[in-house]
């Protein structure tokens, strides 16, 4: 199928969600996602965030935030970040230093104390994000560099310890929470804590921006994911591990549309949809279709919603076209475009 093809499908499966028509179901579905992109600014927490709330809404989730930014974990925890006693950070460092387990009573919080729209959901737990990963991926790769001089079987062990340690700690903390869907909002770098997550996750939620800049970052992406001489498979070489998650869902975010031609992209959103598709395409083998194009999702531009989602902690589908929300000094009201974005938000959360 050529490219035009494929985002001509694209494009007609984004209209029948917008008109609620009978939209395709995917041939299959995960346990544990990472939301994952090389590239800043982009949408993923506010991304991470709604998708979390409206997978919630049916399954029972575990949400984890590897970013050192925390974005995630303030729009999950608001004021209750401040009062973590433990972090993800805590986790890894346990795990590195081979010291003790998991308690999971200490480490995760309910998600539906803290924040109120979720309590119209399943159970949810959250492990909260640290500022401290930023300076994680230095001692992450120190430490495996010193195994990687261990006798053979002795560093192998280490370096798997190391290596699976948000795994380790996701299956520690099911104990718990015990989880349907797993969810984890990672850093736009890829060394430390995305790493861990990668190892960790079944397969990813990789948003791009319709700009040249996500579209080089979803090249980046997608070949540190496959290429053998890179950091993600040199490392898990060492431990042993060959682990590698598939790519299942590539969301182009911020789009544009036509406005003579009723949901229809405009020029430029399909021409940096094109350019997408064609990367997707240079990578076989790693999408969770065998045709990549199933694996496209269409967000509308935010607007002011995912400003309005972010600052009051607000899921997109809660908010109501109209409606006025004080936003940084700022009374920003809710796009029309949001009725739209729900329904795109609610056919991506029910493929996962």
């Amino acid at each position: 199928m050529s490219t035009k093809q494929m985002v001509d499908a694209i494009v007609d499966r984004s209209q029948a969600i917008l008109a609620d028509g009978d939209v395709r179901q995917r041939t299959q579905t995960f346990a544990s996602y990472a939301l994952s992109n090389f590239r800043g600014g982009i949408g993923k927490s506010t991304l991470s965030f709604n998708l979390a709330y409206e997978v919630s809404q049916q399954y029972r989730t575990l949400l984890l935030d590897t970013c050192s930014q925390r974005n995630f974990s303030q729009n999950i925890l608001g004021e209750d970040l401040f009062g973590v006693e433990k972090n993800i950070y805590d986790v890894l460092i346990q795990q590195i230093a081979g010291t003790s387990k998991v308690d999971p009573e200490e480490l995760l919080m309910a998600v539906k104390s803290s924040c109120a729209p979720f309590k119209t959901g399943k159970t949810s737990y959250i492990i909260p994000g640290s500022t401290e990963l930023y300076l994680f991926p230095s001692l992450l790769y120190s430490t495996l560099a010193q195994y990687s001089q261990l006798q053979t079987n002795l560093g192998k062990e280490a370096s798997k310890r190391v290596v699976n340690s948000i795994k380790t700690a996701i299956e520690e903390a099911s104990v718990l929470a015990k989880p349907d869907k797993v969810i984890i909002d990672t850093s736009p770098f890829f060394g430390g804590a995305t790493h861990l997550s990668w190892v960790a996750a079944d397969a990813l939620i990789v948003p791009v921006r319709v700009d040249q800049h996500s579209i080089e970052a979803l090249r980046l992406t997608l070949r540190m994911l496959t290429d053998k001489s890179l950091d993600f498979h040199r490392f898990n070489k060492q431990a042993g591990t060959d682990h590698q998650p598939l790519v299942h869902a590539i969301v182009m975010t911020h789009c544009g549309w036509n406005r003579q031609k009723a949901n229809t992209p405009d020029s430029s959103t399909r021409f940096f949809v094109e350019q997408a598709v064609d990367i997707a395409k240079e990578f076989p083998g790693i999408f969770t279709e065998d045709n990549v194009g199933d694996c496209f999702y269409l967000l509308d531009d935010f607007h002011s919603s995912g400003r309005i989602s972010g600052n009051q902690r607000i899921p997109i589908s809660r908010l109501v076209s109209g409606r006025k929300y004080p936003v940084d000094n700022q009374r920003l009201e809710v796009n029309p475009s949001v009725d739209r974005y729900k329904k795109e938000l609610w056919n991506l959360a029910t493929d996962l």
